[in-house]
C-alpha cells in the first residue's frame, strides 16, 4: 500500500518536473536561468527519491514500515520544493 502511494507520488512529481521544463523554455533569459537552477535542484532531489524507492521496493513491505518515518521526512522536503517551484514559476 505504501509502495503504491510512493510510486504514484514519484510519477506526479516527474510530470510536474516536465511541466516546469516546458515553462522554462518560454521564459526570458534571467527568469530562465533561475528556473533552470531550480529544475536541476528538483531533478537531484527526485533522483534521490527514486533511488530510495527502488532500494526499498526490493526489500518488501516490512522494510517500508521500518523506514517510513525517515522517508516521509525526505519526501516532505521534496514536496515542499515542488510546491515552491510551482508557485514561483
Amino acid at each position: 500500500m505504501y509502495q503504491e502511494k510512493a510510486k504514484a507520488q514519484l510519477d506526479e512529481w516527474e510530470a510536474d518536473l516536465d511541466k516546469l521544463r516546458a515553462q522554462a523554455k518560454q521564459k526570458e533569459a534571467g527568469d530562465k536561468i533561475e528556473m533552470e537552477n531550480k529544475i536541476r535542484e528538483l531533478e537531484t532531489k527526485l533522483a534521490k527519491g527514486k533511488a530510495q524507492y527502488d532500494e526499498l521496493k526490493t526489500k518488501g513491505e516490512g522494510a517500508w514500515e521500518s523506514v517510513r518515518e525517515g522517508m516521509d521526512a525526505a519526501w516532505d522536503d521534496l514536496s515542499a520544493s515542488f510546491k515552491e517551484a510551482k508557485s514561483k514559476f
